[in-house]
């Protein structure tokens, strides 16, 4: 596989939802099994918009199919949003702490986006 099919391949996993016109409050809307919620979700630090990858399903993984196609060999993991739902991930494991704060913990894994995560 070419490295400009990967990053085909990358675009089409980030945008597989098909909403790429949803309001402002759609975005923050919170689903019940949310990415941002589960262990494996691991935010990136650079980017202050909620994305970051999954330690589990690699690239090439598709969870809005039916039934989802989860790839766990591969050198780069799933791209996801922290509010993207995860309900058809059999790997979902959700956090039983998530620093809100700031302050509770300094350990990076358990560090979310303030805001995104109001509700939880």
């Amino acid at each position: 596989m070419s490295r400009r099919s990967e990053w085909k391949q990358v675009e089409k996993a980030m945008h597989s939802s098909g909403k790429m016109g949803r309001t402002v409050a759609e975005k923050e809307t919170m689903p019940e099994k949310a990415c941002g919620s589960c262990q494996h979700f691991s935010e990136n630090a650079k980017e202050g918009d909620g994305r970051g990858t999954c330690g589990i399903l690699k690239m090439g993984s598709d969870l809005n199919s039916t039934p989802p196609k989860l790839l766990m060999e591969g050198d780069v993991g799933l791209i996801r949003f922290l509010n993207m739902d995860g309900a058809n991930c059999s790997h979902y494991v959700r956090m039983k702490m998530i620093d809100k704060d700031g302050g509770e913990t300094s350990d990076p894994a358990y560090r979310r986006s303030h805001r995104q995560m109001e509700n939880f």
